[in-house]
């Protein structure tokens, strides 16, 4: 058995290798005929190009990993049906279970591995792309930007932060303002436990203000509730909506634990959005083994009829999951059980064909 394991293992690895090159090929041609026209009309180099391009492909992976494990078990499978190899297996007493667990096992592993992909690889070379094409390409220059789980702004007057945001209120937590002379000296330190955007006009909450004096000493008050007259508004301070797809899934992880606002929201969001993405391959393909046989058994055709109803079966569940999606962030849906339902509807469904065909 261990001889099968291996022999399924290496021919599903070099089938999805294959599939792989073949999507991120198609993938890229299209990307490129989208995009050109960017880098041309804003009179960007060929050299650049190349490098957006290049630098698109991690995340290009990570969205196709679904179709290319199904698509190279389904090819697997089908030659192996074709050639016999399945009926062979089966008159020796070997189900079709456990023929298809060291595909399945092996999706699993490539799984994995793409979630490593989508931690260490992806978020930097995304990043990449989005300062070439948002700022180098079209010149989009960001207004803020993340760190730490604190969001950063600098204007003529001086420099904000804060760690967390209600737009639905427009209140900011620990919000920080501080501005400097012409000789760079603390002019002004402004630190409140909240501050609110209201008619035109910030109240700060529990607030602390050193400023400097006409003598050039610093006084410290405290205000339980105050205003300054900051030229800046709400929507200064936003970061563009790309950038969340450059944090990591442990910083988004990290964001959603510690911001439970908006943004802690949006991160978890994002999160599950990923990792479930990633892992749809995985049900994906254990449904799409056994159609495979259904349509050899019922119609007398392997690779000819699986293949096409493979990418219906993928796209289908591509609709239906970014439905779910919708409804999460729509909060008519818990963002749970829009991640994994439609994963968890289609594994049984396969494993219940699955086992059918061993009676």
């Amino acid at each position: 058995m261990l001889l099968l394991d291996r022999y399924l293992f290496k021919q599903f690895a070099k089938y999805m290798v294959l599939v792989m090159a073949a999507l991120v090929t198609v993938y890229l041609l299209i990307d490129f005929f989208e995009r050109i026209d960017d880098f041309i009309e804003n009179q960007k180099s060929f050299a650049l190009a190349a490098k957006y391009f290049i630098f698109k492909i991690p995340l290009m992976v990570e969205q196709l990993t679904p179709i290319i494990i199904l698509l190279g078990g389904i090819i697997v499978l089908g030659l192996l049906n074709h050639r016999g190899e399945i009926l062979a297996l089966k008159a020796v007493g070997i189900h079709t279970f456990r023929i298809t667990f060291p595909i399945t096992a092996t999706a699993v592993v490539f799984t994995l591995l793409t979630l490593g992909f989508a931690e260490w690889i992806v978020p930097p070379t995304t990043a990449s792309t989005n300062v070439i094409f948002y700022e180098q390409v079209r010149e989009e220059k960001p207004r803020g930007i993340l760190r730490n789980n604190r969001f950063y702004y600098k204007d003529e007057l001086g420099f904000y932060s804060f760690e967390k945001h209600e737009l639905s209120n427009n209140r900011f937590d620990f919000f920080i303002f501080s501005s400097w002379d012409e000789n760079y000296r603390l002019d002004t330190f402004l630190t409140a436990d909240s501050a609110f955007w209201n008619n035109g006009k910030w109240t700060f909450e529990n607030t602390r203000i050193k400023q400097k004096n006409a003598d050039g000493n610093y006084q410290i008050t405290t205000y339980a509730e105050t205003s300054l007259p900051l030229k800046v508004q709400p929507d200064d301070f936003f970061i563009p909506e790309y950038k969340i797809n450059e944090m990591s899934l442990s910083e988004l992880f990290s964001l959603t634990m510690t911001n439970k606002g908006l943004r802690g929201t949006e991160a978890e969001l994002k999160l599950l959005e990923r990792i479930s993405f990633i892992f749809l391959g995985i049900p994906l393909l254990m449904l799409g083994l056994p159609l495979l046989l259904i349509a050899h058994q019922r119609w007398g055709r392997d690779l000819s009829l699986a293949i096409p109803l493979s990418c219906g079966l993928a796209f289908g569940a591509w609709g239906g999951w970014s439905v779910l999606q919708s409804l999460a962030k729509a909060e008519i849906l818990n963002h749970h059980l829009a991640a994994w339902s439609i994963h968890l509807v289609i594994a049984l469904t396969g494993t219940y064909l699955i086992l059918q065909e061993d009676r």
